[in-house]
């Protein structure tokens, strides 16, 4: 599409979106520009910045005809990096809100404009920045005559695939940096570098690969546990709508290009040898009859469960992709599809999903390159967690619940027997082991607090100091977790685990008494190709990256305060949520895989304050980035109840009208108007907005009450987004919602 001044743009949005003629609309429009072009002005935006700007996206979401535009912000055919400029149009012209990321007198705040590094070199050096180790040189595949050099070179001993290489600007303290934008594709790691094309200094560094760790069978099973450990046989589940010529289709003509487990939506295959190369896929034969079979009592790995996996991984993927087109994550807005079907955006980008990935444990991952771009999701076992024993004295004897640890491999065979003794590292928490330890008796096993530093760390410093293996407390309560490796827990050979805060002061009560641990393993490991839960999860990560700052863009999820870990368990409770469920239902996420009856996060989701006490203040306190979705999780949890509550529950997932129907709604929506980078305070006034615009505001205080219960009412502040620690709390709500039972019976206050 050619260059058009905003002016136009937002005439022919009017124009496509309505029965008015151009002129009608381009006239109507007067009152619309005129803001816009205040607002813009006033953040320095010249004739010339908007002039040079190309339409990266344009499309309508049908059900609320809101027009989404983003433009960006080019300088003689060099784009700058998120350098957008977002606009949000009701169906009525009338400008909802404006994201604005354009750099203000682009021409006077540019570096140069001529690269000195060449793009081999700062393939090199980006290669290095994450830990490639290669001095092959790279040579060129293909150039083109672009002002931006594009060009493709070999990804021979750097990258999986051949490596895409251009010129971008790099906004850097409101100066464009003239970089090389750089991509290389690991085994498990799509990483997206900017490279400074004056000194080959590497300025930033993006994974499209979004890991996390959660817990599959149909729909809305969250995993076997609730469907008594049986498959079940379901019939022509493709939604006709989403999918009109079924799930075996790529080429729009009836009949099946496909009778094993790829199609339009997603290539699932095994990832035993960790290649992502495309390993075996179940075959349906021409009646795609799938009728595989599975036997959950035996470790996942074994060959008569690998089938299973995989076609419950197919079936996943497409149900996530099917439930989704209904609310607004189609064809224009970035979803995943081969073909298209001519309903616009770009195709050729299904997902590629790896059952029983070789490449890791206890994780799933999901990388979200641009739309058009092919992405990956990756499902590896859960290690089964370890048993904890005390076997000496008496008058605590008896087992413990305790999580694993990702790294070392002492709990996968068969299990330590020692003495515990309490570390001492010399620093001012002598506890948390985060610095070598003093005085620690070899052969031991160590007790460490958690806190400080990473559970690697902790670990590998028990290790160094002679320890048989490590015990770590959580200071956070009593939930028991999976511990993650950090930077070394490579390192790590010994056996960890993770003991609740109440558990660790018993045994510190008695390490007079000669405390004596025994640790085990006693359960097989399970598969994560059958936690629907994480599958769920996974594929939210590209649909918040997709949605976020438009399809073009992937790379808005990447501040400390995103939200991108709460929006993936947000979709896996409510696809997996029944009609019987209640507010205080206690709703785990990963609970199959991981083996604990938590899941993975340190509470529940459940709107009992008792249960899960997280509020925008418990941010400074957890993990980033899971902890944090938490929270965000939890806000969303309690204005989804406050929406049942008044609409009721459908278990029509795709096309109901309960209050669940509505609240994913709102959030796929205000996914679409939040801005790049977004915050606590820009998801909650997304969602605020879309339901303004979608159901003229008729839901503000069910919404504004759930989150003040929380700590984000009125006056709360996320303050700077790339920081943790620096958020006002507010539990008020508008005074207009003061009179609603529903805010009586929370207690909230009002300014």
């Amino acid at each position: 599409m050619k260059n058009l001044t905003v002016k136009a743009i937002l005439a022919l949005s009017m124009l496509l979106t309505s029965s008015l003629t151009f002129s009608e609309s381009y006239s109507d429009i007067n009152n619309l520009n005129a803001s816009l072009y205040h607002q813009l002005s006033v953040d320095g935006i010249t004739q010339k910045d908007l002039n040079d700007s190309k339409i990266v996206d344009h499309y309508v979401t049908k059900h609320n005809g809101v027009t989404h535009l983003v433009l960006r912000q080019y300088l003689n055919g060099i784009e700058v990096y998120q350098g957008d400029i977002q606009v949000n149009i009701d169906k009525h012209g009338n400008q909802l809100n404006v994201h604005n990321n354009f750099l203000p007198n682009l021409l006077d705040n540019i570096n140069n404009r001529t690269a000195i590094i060449p793009a081999d070199l700062a393939i090199l050096n980006a290669a290095d920045s994450v830990n490639i180790n290669t001095t092959m040189p790279t040579y060129l595949l293909s150039q083109s005559v672009s002002e931006n050099k594009s060009a493709i070179y070999s990804g021979e001993g750097i990258s999986l695939i051949d490596i895409p290489v251009k010129l971008i600007y790099q906004k850097i303290d409101n100066q464009a940096v003239l970089a090389w934008d750089v991509q290389i594709q690991t085994v498990i790691d799509w990483w997206n570098i900017k490279v400074d094309a004056a000194t080959g200094d590497v300025l930033d560094i993006n994974n499209w690969t979004a890991h996390a760790s959660y817990d599959v069978i149909p729909l809305p099973n969250d995993s076997p546990a609730t469907n008594g450990f049986q498959l079940e046989t379901v019939v022509d589940p493709h939604d006709n709508v989403a999918s009109p010529f079924g799930w075996h289709d790529t080429n729009g003509v009836n009949g099946a290009e496909f009778t094993d487990t790829r199609g339009n939506n997603v290539f699932a295959q095994d990832d035993l040898n960790a290649d992502n190369s495309g390993g075996s896929r179940p075959d349906g034969s021409s009646g795609l009859n799938f009728n595989v079979p599975w036997n959950p009592a035996v470790d996942p790995n074994q060959e008569q469960n690998l089938d299973s996996a995989i076609v419950n991984l197919f079936y996943w993927n497409n149900i996530i992709h099917d439930v989704m087109y209904q609310y607004g994550f189609d064809e224009p807005s970035g979803n995943f599809q081969n073909n298209n079907y001519g309903n616009g955006g770009d195709d050729s980008d299904h997902v590629n999903a790896d059952a029983q990935d070789g490449n890791g444990t206890n994780n799933a991952n999901f990388g979200t390159p641009p739309d058009g771009f092919t992405p990956r999701m990756q499902m590896y076992y859960f290690i089964a967690p370890p048993t904890l024993e005390v076997t000496a004295p008496n008058s605590i004897a008896g087992e413990y619940p305790a999580g694993a640890a990702s790294f070392g491999a002492g709990y996968t065979i068969a299990g330590i027997t020692g003495e515990l003794e309490l570390v001492n590292d010399g620093t001012d928490n002598v506890i948390d082991g985060c610095q070598p330890l003093i005085g620690f008796t070899p052969n031991k096993i160590a007790l460490i607090e958690r806190g400080g530093c990473q559970f690697g760390v902790k670990v590998l410093n028990a290790e160094n100091a002679g320890a048989l293996g490590a015990i770590v407390i959580n200071n956070e309560g009593d939930g028991v977790q999976s511990m993650g490796p950090g930077t070394v827990g490579d390192q790590v050979t010994i056996t960890s685990v993770f003991i609740g805060q109440g558990d660790g002061q018993t045994l510190r009560n008695e390490l007079n008494n000669d405390v004596t641990i025994e640790i085990k393993k006693a359960n097989i490991d399970r598969d994560s190709d059958f936690d629907n839960g994480i599958i769920i999860h996974e594929y939210g990560h590209g649909i918040s990256n997709r949605l976020t700052g438009g399809p073009a863009n992937t790379g808005c999820l990447f501040n400390l305060e995103q939200m991108g870990e709460g929006w993936s368990d947000f979709f896996a409770v409510v696809m997996t949520a029944r009609s019987s469920d209640l507010n205080t239902t206690l709703r785990p996420v990963g609970s199959y895989a991981t083996q604990y009856a938590g899941g993975f996060r340190p509470f529940p989701y459940t709107t009992d304050m008792n249960q899960n006490p997280t509020t925008i203040a418990t941010l400074p306190n957890v993990s980033i980035p899971h902890g944090i979705g938490a929270v965000w999780t939890q806000m969303l949890w309690e204005v989804y109840w406050n929406l049942v509550d008044k609409y009721g529950f459908d278990p029509d997932i795709y096309n109901g009208t309960g209050g669940n129907n509505l609240a994913l709604q709102l959030v796929i929506d205000g996914l679409k108007l939040q801005p790049c980078g977004p915050g606590f305070v820009d998801g909650r006034d997304a969602i605020l907005l879309a339901d303004q615009t979608n159901n003229a505001g008729a839901n503000q205080c069910e919404i504004w009450s759930g989150f003040a219960k929380r700590g984000l009412g009125v006056g709360a502040s996320s303050g700077n987004v790339d920081i943790i620690g620096d958020e006002t709390e507010s539990f008020l709500i508008p005074k207009v919602c003061e009179d609603l039972d529903l805010i009586f019976e929370n207690g909230f206050e009002t300014p």
